[in-house]
């Protein structure tokens, strides 16, 4: 009897963190941006610095706009990796794919010699579930054989959020991303040209 008591005792709580499933943290992952724009960049190397987030990007919490209009970090949902990380990988591997050319992130090896930098400050990169999500700051594209300043331009980007989930607000974060790199991708072509 007091083994059977034992076993009740340490199945409850067992059983209660089953029940409470729902109540759980979600982890979202960024979804891969896709591009629309392409250029063939002849096979040189870019490189990527990491991108300068806001405060309120940077952390684990998905931040999004409520309906106060403030800005408010979810505890609920939160992104699987280091959103500076993350976003800039994503960000990477869309131009990777626009470009047809390696694109490497900081910090990269001492053996890569990249032609091309792009450092991106990110003013505001946020949204609202149903509503819109906003990315705006400016990039530079610097030639690193001799220093010099391919682009230097803001961005103000807007896509719609397609639904009230946080699910659809990270895709709307990553069509962002996809729509920045179609910005960049746009400028290294024409300083090409």
């Amino acid at each position: 009897m007091r083994r059977a008591l034992l076993l009740l005792a340490l199945a409850l709580p067992l059983a209660a963190c089953a029940t409470g499933a729902a109540d759980e943290t979600r982890y979202h992952l960024l979804p891969k941006p896709t591009p629309a724009q392409r250029v063939v960049f002849g096979g040189e190397t870019v490189a990527l610095r990491e991108l300068d987030l806001p405060l309120y990007v940077r952390g684990a919490e998905v931040a999004f706009v409520d309906a106060t209009g403030a800005v408010s970090l979810s505890e609920g949902n939160r992104w699987a990796d280091e959103p500076p990380r993350a976003m800039t990988r994503a960000l990477a591997g869309s131009l990777r794919d626009s470009l047809d050319t390696p694109v490497v992130v900081e910090p990269w090896g001492r053996a890569v010699e990249p032609t091309l930098r792009i450092d991106i400050v990110v003013d505001r990169f946020v949204g609202a579930a149903g509503g819109a999500l906003t990315l705006s700051g400016d990039f530079q594209i610097i030639r690193l054989d001799d220093r010099r300043t391919v682009s230097a331009q803001g961005f103000d980007i807007d896509v719609p959020v397609a639904g009230e989930t946080f699910d659809a607000l990270v895709a709307a974060h990553s069509a962002a991303l996809a729509r920045l790199s179609d910005e960049i991708v746009v400028a290294i072509r024409d300083d090409a040209v």
